[in-house]
């Protein structure tokens, strides 16, 4: 992970934490972010707007795509 990627995740953490998803880490795949979640806080990620104030968040952090890592621990 170089410095870019890290701004990137911190910028993104930082945005779902005001989104008040304060235990989601950022996982970087090359332009995809992988989102790391407790399971109780899955369905509220399935929900508008959450949804899409979370993709949009961490698009402007600089990721393409953005998914769901289902096997965070």
């Amino acid at each position: 992970m170089d410095d870019e990627d890290t701004s990137g995740v911190e910028t993104a953490e930082g945005e779902l934490l005001r989104l008040g998803l304060g235990a989601v880490r950022v996982c970087p795949h090359g332009d995809a972010a992988l989102l790391a979640v407790p399971l109780e806080q899955l369905p509220l990620l399935a929900d508008e707007p959450l949804r899409g104030a979370v993709v949009r968040a961490v698009r402007r952090a600089g990721f393409a795509h953005v998914g769901l890592d289902l096997e965070a621990r």
